[in-house]
C-alpha cells in the first residue's frame, strides 16, 4: 500500500490530526479477490470546507498493484467501527451519508442516491450494509477498521 500511505502522509503533513484515515473493505478483510483499496476518512473537525480538496487527493489514484484507491469521508465511522455483528444486523437498512470527489456527474440508481454538495464534492446515501454484503454474512459481524 505504497501509493496509499504515500498520500496519506502528504495530507497528514497538510492537515495534522484533524482526519483520521482507515482501510475497510475486502483488502483489510484479507479477501484474495479483492477489487480495490476502500480507504474511510473521518474528519474529526466535521467541516466541509477542505472535503474536497483532501477527497481529491485520492481522486483516480491506483496502487502499485493498478487496484484502485476508493476513498469516502463516512462521518459514522465512529460509530459503525464500534458496533457488534448483532447491532449492525438489526441497523443494516439504516441510511448512512457518505462524501466522495468526482469530476464526472454521479447517477443515482436504486440502491445509491448521489447529490452534488459543491463542484466535485457528492454526498452518497445508501443502506449501512448492502445486499452484496449480507450475501456474504457481513451484516452479522463486526466491521474491520485498520487505523492507517
Amino acid at each position: 500500500m505504497e501509493v496509499v500511505n504515500k498520500i496519506i502522509k502528504n495530507c497528514k503533513n497538510k492537515y495534522g490530526d484533524r482526519f483520521q484515515y482507515y482501510l475497510t473493505g475486502s483488502f483489510a478483510r484479507n479477501e484474495i479477490n479483492f477489487k480495490d483499496y476502500d480507504i474511510a476518512i473521518y474528519d474529526n473537525n466535521n467541516d466541509k470546507k477542505d472535503w474536497i480538496d483532501l477527497l481529491e487527493n485520492f481522486y483516480n489514484k491506483k496502487e502499485l498493484d493498478g487496484k484502485n484507491i476508493d476513498a469516502q469521508i463516512d462521518q459514522m465511522t465512529h460509530k459503525i467501527k464500534t458496533m457488534q455483528g448483532n447491532v449492525l444486523n438489526k441497523k443494516k437498512n439504516n441510511l448512512v451519508k457518505r462524501y466522495v470527489y468526482s469530476k464526472n456527474n454521479l447517477d443515482s440508481s436504486k440502491f445509491v442516491k448521489y447529490k452534488n454538495i459543491n463542484g466535485n464534492l457528492w454526498e452518497k446515501e445508501l443502506v449501512l450494509v448492502k445486499q452484496k454484503h449480507r450475501d456474504m454474512g457481513l451484516d452479522k459481524i463486526k466491521r474491520i477498521y485498520m487505523e492507517l
